[in-house]
Order: structure tokens, then C-alpha cells, then sequence
């Protein structure tokens, strides 16, 4: 039985496999001066969830263990510091804690200690189980997309398309007016669910097959993007959020043709409230691929490591 001043936590004490999560007990963390505990009604998986877990961020992620896991996450506000005066008690928020070191708890508890600069309201067109998949997601396709000025009407490649981030771009693409195709695994349904208007294979098609060529190339899955690159019109853009584009990235620096620009969602309120705003007129929607009860962590990780990616994958606190 949890105690009043604890609660359950999903923790690693090692690096390795899916099986290293445990859900332990932890206390309740109080909140800084400028800091909002939340009570978390759901979190997603993210790439660098599965990266730390393994060991592959131990240069970023402080020394020690026990370790928590999860970045982004939809609940309740609990408890306000004292110089936090806007959120009120109850309140539906959504964030995302940003590339810190996870301490002993993360967003994979039932509740998580949070700066008030990283968290806004949560849309109120969804409930928050669902909510809880688009703020990295959503903040990374906002953040790659606007600096490419995109015109209505460009037309837009979106390399994973049948991913959490991948069909969050094409939506979010869309939302700015963009014509946007996909290229996707096995789950060609996600990128359509999404927007995309032509969908491509790569099982079946090499880049050099898709026909056209492309205003904006976004490559989410860090495969060929050398190749992609060359789908760009003269003077078109392209970025990755993948890191295994990391050496096509450096490759592009050193050869003819367009740089791409590596990027990765950064916090930021005004950006989350753009995208509550996007989820509550139903221009956006979160992708689920399925949800998993707290106790089933390592499931979702397993999952989100081993099966064809089809949006995101909400693990269920409360």
C-alpha cells in the first residue's frame, strides 16, 4: 500500500532492455518557488525514453541510478510554488520537461515536479489519456516546420510518416497550408489518418522512385536522407529530427546540395498552447498506437522498440 507522502514511479536501476523498468515507490515531490507539481493522468514513450533507458544518453543523463523514465505528460495541477500565480489547483495542464538528466523520477510517476515555463493548459477537446501524446511530438513538428516559412501550397515530404512525430508533422504541416505526401513502413493507414495525400513504401519504393520533387523534405525515421535529399526542387529545405541522420547531417556540410538542419523539440509554452489551440478546433488529433496501464511500462517500451511505429504509444498513470 502507498503511503499519503509516496507514490508509484517507474524506475531503472541499469541500462538495458525493456525488463530493467520496475514500478517502485518513491515520495511525492513538493514544488520549487517557481516550480508546479501535476498529477499525471498519462505519459508517452518517446525515442529518447528507449535511447536512455539503453545507456546510449549516459553522457547527458547524470550519475547514479535509481533513474526515472518519461519526458511528456497530460494530469491535473496539485501544487504551486510561491511564486507561481496563474495555475490554479485541478487545473488540466500538458508539458514537457526538456533534455535534463531524469533524477529518481520523471513523467512515469503519478506525479512530477515540473517549471512552470514548461507546462500550459491542455486542450479540453480530448481527454488527457490522450492528450499526453502530442506535447514532444507536437512541439517537435512546430519547431522543425516554422523556420522553413512554408507557403500554402508547398509541397512537403514527411519521411516516417506513420510515426508519433512523423503524422504530427504531416498534420501540423497541413495546418500551415502545405500539400504533404508520406513515406511510411507497414502502417501506410497512420500517415492517411494523418492528411498525407500520396503515401509511399519504402519497402517497395527507393527514394530515386518516388516520382516529383518537393518544396520541404522532414525525415523522422534517420534512414537514406542523403537520398531524400535529392527529392528537394532547386532551393528547397530539408531537416531531420532522427539522430541516426546525425552523419548524413555532417555528409550534407561537406557535399554539393541543400545542408539539412538537424532539430529537436525544445520547451515552450507558447508553443503548447498553439497546439492546445490546433487539438480543440480539431485541426490536429493524437495518433495512439495503444495504451498501456502503468504496470505495463516495459510493454510499451518493448513495443515501441520491436512493432511497426503507428503514432504513439500512452502509458496510463491514473
Amino acid at each position: 500500500m502507498v503511503a499519503q507522502n509516496t507514490m508509484r514511479a517507474v524506475q531503472f536501476r541499469s541500462y538495458g532492455a525493456p525488463e530493467v523498468l520496475e514500478v517502485g515507490v518513491a515520495e511525492i515531490p513538493s514544488p520549487g518557488p517557481k516550480e508546479i507539481v501535476v498529477e499525471v493522468a498519462a505519459f508517452s514513450v518517446n525515442a529518447v525514453d528507449l535511447l536512455t533507458r539503453r545507456g546510449k544518453m549516459c553522457l547527458l543523463d547524470g550519475m547514479g541510478f535509481p533513474k526515472g523514465t518519461g519526458v511528456d505528460f497530460a494530469g491535473l495541477v496539485h501544487a504551486v510554488g510561491d511564486q507561481v500565480g496563474k495555475p490554479v489547483l485541478g487545473r488540466r495542464v500538458w508539458g514537457y520537461l526538456g533534455m535534463r538528466p531524469p533524477g529518481r523520477t520523471a513523467a512515469g510517476a503519478q506525479y512530477v515536479r515540473v517549471r512552470s515555463d514548461r507546462l500550459a493548459p491542455a486542450p479540453d477537446g480530448v481527454p488527457l489519456a490522450e492528450a499526453a501524446a502530442l506535447p514532444l511530438a507536437g512541439l517537435t513538428a512546430v519547431q522543425a516546420l516554422r523556420p522553413l516559412e512554408l507557403r500554402r501550397g508547398n509541397r512537403v515530404l514527411v519521411v516516417g510518416g506513420n510515426g508519433g512525430v512523423g503524422s504530427t508533422v504531416v498534420q501540423v504541416a497541413r495546418i500551415m497550408g502545405a500539400e504533404v505526401d508520406a513515406v511510411v513502413g507497414v502502417r501506410s493507414d497512420v500517415a492517411v489518418s494523418a492528411g498525407a495525400q500520396q503515401v509511399f513504401n519504402y519497402h517497395d519504393l527507393k527514394p530515386s522512385d518516388i516520382p516529383g520533387r518537393y518544396d520541404v523534405v522532414i525525415d523522422t525515421a534517420g534512414a537514406d536522407a542523403l537520398a531524400y535529399r535529392r527529392l528537394l526542387k532547386p532551393g528547397g529545405r530539408m531537416t531531420a529530427i532522427a539522430p541516426g541522420a546525425f552523419w548524413d547531417i555532417v555528409t550534407s556540410m561537406l557535399s554539393p546540395g541543400p545542408m539539412i538542419r538537424m532539430v529537436s523539440g525544445k520547451p515552450s509554452v507558447k508553443d503548447l498552447v498553439w497546439l492546445a489551440a490546433r487539438v480543440d478546433s480539431g485541426e490536429l488529433k493524437p495518433l495512439i498506437a495503444s495504451t498501456y496501464p502503468l504496470d505495463r511500462v516495459a510493454d510499451a517500451h518493448r513495443d515501441a522498440e520491436s512493432l511497426s511505429a503507428a503514432g504513439k504509444r500512452v502509458v496510463l498513470v491514473q
